[in-house]
């Protein structure tokens, strides 16, 4: 019989390659505990030699130096948010925990570049606000709040097709409850179940535990929450992926690079045990027998070795290292791979200057994956915050739309020498107002500034906004 507890089959499919993501992105700490999960043991390995095995591999962190870049390309610019005065100041904290609307879009973009998957859940205090003008609501901090799941949290879930469309009808969502002891410094926590359904077509919420029985156990009651004093006909849960808002799940954007990240380990792994084993000479020794089996021969110079036989020889055993150059080529092979999967910023830069074009071209490719993604999460951001507002008491059609412009567009001295030649011959679109605006679309002049400004500045000689400056 399934539980409170079961997983969707999609979940299963997917969780061993977000597990994988998720310790790249961890780092070597995650990678290394791990174990043979990521480095299998060399035959014959003892648990000591595997140890020092594992210890010397170093895990290069391709994966997060990525996510981060890509991230980083994403929010060089601040979200553009549109929403009533009234909500705005909500937006300063809009978890309820200290999370502004503009970080819990940057954790969303973190989550969908890491696994490919995110949920966002709009809630409302579970008290009864009739009667109650807005502002009796606010003081008494009766207001919306919005939270992030991440893809390992979201384990089951159903839809249904209702009014000619197919509806979320039932999501299960797990959670950490702090649980209350004797002792004041003591932390326990235990995993709750937060069930999220449609109900006779009314949005109910029921929260659950695993006891000791090993049963599922309700805590707390039925919720029933109401928007305007009536309850919802839908679940204010929204999946974020990829390429969608669908509960379907999408591979983890870098899934291929955090193979070739793993991969680089292991080779990694096969190089520094290599040179463990043949960086030091080993001395050999022919033509002599030991007198006792505690006889020792001591290599360095406070240690002279004297043997009775006048044929007896001494020599080293000397590795020269050509076995591991084909480990080292493997290894660049994957960096360069690497590069190209989405850590460009990783390679090093070339001494030949690239043309515009053919840097155009090196960008093109996760420039692209990267529009989609900052286009999903700007629209399921947005059904999140509509739905929000409306609990906050201001519905309308409001908006939050992430940067899909990644790099700064560069101005040639050529495109600089026409516009300025456009505007002194009056040309059509290059009045002082349109030369301007197209300074400040290719980030000549920084965002926020007016033309009388920007003149005021030039007319008093100060230094202007250029170029970044402030």
């Amino acid at each position: 019989m399934a539980k409170v507890d079961s997983h969707h089959p999609l979940y299963d499919s997917m969780s061993d390659s977000w597990q994988s993501c998720r310790d790249c992105v961890a780092g070597q700490k995650a990678i290394h505990a791990a174990g043979e999960r990521y480095l299998p043991k060399l035959t014959d390995q003892t648990d000591s030699d595997y140890q020092a095995y594992k210890t010397r591999a170093q895990f290069f962190n391709a994966t997060w130096r990525t996510i981060s870049a890509l991230s980083g390309m994403i929010f060089r610019r601040p979200p553009v948010i549109d929403v009533a005065p009234s909500v705005e100041p909500y937006l300063d904290d809009v978890t309820m925990s200290g999370i502004s609307f503009h970080i819990l879009a940057q954790r969303a973009t973190l989550e969908v570049l890491t696994t490919g998957r995110l949920g966002v859940l709009v809630d409302y205090p579970q008290q009864s606000v009739e009667g109650m003008t807005l502002a009796d609501a606010q003081k008494l901090n009766l207001r919306p709040s919005m939270n992030i799941y991440p893809a390992e949290s979201i384990i089951n879930w159903k839809t249904t097709w209702s009014r000619n469309r197919t509806v979320l009808s039932m999501v299960v969502l797990t959670e950490s409850a702090a649980l209350e002891t004797d002792n004041e410094f003591e932390h326990k926590t235990e995993t709750r179940y937060r069930v999220l359904d449609l109900f006779n077509n009314q949005y109910r919420v029921r929260v659950f535990r695993i006891n000791d029985k090993n049963e599922d156990e309700q805590v707390g009651k039925d919720l029933f929450p109401l928007m305007n004093g009536k309850p919802l006909d839908f679940i204010p849960f929204y999946f974020i992926g990829v390429d969608d808002m669908t509960p379907d799940i999408d591979d983890p954007p870098l899934n291929d690079l955090v193979d070739l990240n793993l991969d680089h380990y292991r080779l990694d792994a096969d190089y520094k045990h290599g040179l463990h084993f043949t960086g030091l000479p080993t001395p050999v020794v022919t033509g002599y027998t030991r007198e006792n089996e505690n006889e020792k021969l001591y290599v360095g110079s406070s240690s002279a070795w004297v043997f009775p036989n006048e044929n007896a020889k001494a020599t080293y055993l000397e590795y020269t290292g050509q076995g591991l150059s084909a480990i080292q080529a493997a290894k660049a092979s994957d960096e360069q791979n690497m590069a190209i999967l989405g850590a460009r910023l990783l390679s090093p830069e070339k001494k030949a200057v690239e043309t515009a074009q053919t840097a155009q071209i090196h960008r093109a490719g996760e420039s692209s994956i990267l529009s989609a993604i900052a286009s999903t999460i700007s629209i399921g951001l947005t059904m999140a915050l509509n739905t929000f507002c409306e609990w906050a008491g201001s519905p309308g059609k409001w908006s939050i739309t992430l940067n899909d412009e990644f790099m700064p567009p560069e101005v040639t001295p050529q495109e600089l020498a026409e516009w300025l030649k456009g505007w002194q011959m009056g040309a059509p679109g290059f009045s002082d107002q349109g030369l301007f605006d197209i300074l400040q679309k290719r980030e000549v002049v920084m965002p926020g500034v007016t033309l009388e400004e920007e003149q005021e500045r030039i007319a008093s000689k100060a230094p202007s906004l250029m170029d970044g400056e402030e």
